[in-house]
């Protein structure tokens, strides 16, 4: 919500940018699959094994956050929470084959985003601030009085 109240954290240009090199629709799917790959996992990877260049181009861009990054953190606590409840070892084969399958279908995919950024950031921060860091909002937090609003706090975060 924040980051896209300015042009420099948007996913969009990025994404348009590298398709408006293309001469062909063929050319302009694979020029936004490897923009999508150098922010995300390079595809040197199998089922199970990640790519040694995850993340190495990473940004906190609008649309990546939201569209990327969210689900891959609720796929690795899904994994973490049963593996706990569980008693468990973690497991890592099962949970890197959910990352993997979601970045190579969110690879893939061809969703757009927003070009140009939209809202008041001041008035965005001041919200933000006054919902999560006002004193009174913390302490009910803390005290565990409010699950559903902790649980809202947590998943704004994740």
């Amino acid at each position: 919500m924040l980051l896209s109240c300015h042009d420099g954290f948007l996913l969009g240009p990025w994404l348009e940018s590298a398709k408006c090199l293309a001469r062909d629709p063929g050319q302009e799917k694979q020029f936004e699959w490897n923009a999508r790959t150098q922010v995300t996992m390079w595809f040197d990877n199998s089922e199970t094994e990640a790519s040694l260049l995850r993340d190495y181009g990473n940004k906190y861009w609008s649309g990546l956050l939201l569209d990327y990054y969210r689900p891959r953190a609720c796929i690795y606590f899904k994994y973490m929470i049963d593996s706990l409840v569980k008693g468990e070892n973690f497991p890592l084969e099962d949970w890197r084959r959910d990352w993997i399958g979601l970045t190579n279908k969110w690879q893939s995919s061809r969703n757009l985003f927003a070009v140009n950024a939209s809202g008041d950031a001041l008035n965005i921060s001041r919200w933000l601030y006054d919902k999560y860091l006002r004193t009174d909002n913390l302490q009910s937090l803390y005290m565990g009085s409010n699950y559903h609003e902790a649980a809202n706090f947590v998943s704004f975060y994740v």
